[in-house]
């Protein structure tokens, strides 16, 4: 992996993804979210983009009384069964690694495709 720190940062871009679209959903940004991700997915550099769309979305969840209920998220507890391969950006634009079942990728949420198995 590089230690570029564009690619540090999409990879912590995409692993907090989904909880963007959450928080977008949850504060009327869809539009600006999904024009982002299309952005992205069409090639454009939209990192300061996803900079700014997170920084309004985090001045508007701490001005939000009940924010700990909303985003009442589990621990990744899960339990390794030696059957398990890292998987990495579909695209190459960040170094973010997932686990998942050998064979069954997850899907990357900002490109929409499945992430590749890394060796």
């Amino acid at each position: 992996m590089s230690r570029d720190p564009r690619r540090e940062e999409w990879a912590a871009l995409c692993a907090r993804l989904r909880r963007l679209a959450g928080d977008a959903n949850w504060f009327a940004l869809r539009p600006d979210f999904d024009d982002l991700a299309a952005a992205t997915r069409a090639g454009e550099d939209t990192l300061d983009g996803w900079r700014a769309l997170e920084a309004k979305l985090a001045r508007l969840a701490e001005a939000e009384v009940n924010q700990v209920f909303r985003h009442s998220e589990g621990g990744d507890a899960r339990q390794d069964t030696g059957s398990e391969a890292r998987h990495g950006c579909p695209r190459e634009v960040c170094d973010r690694v997932a686990v998942a079942p050998a064979g069954a990728p997850p899907k990357c949420a900002l490109f929409g495709v499945s992430m590749h198995e890394l060796p």
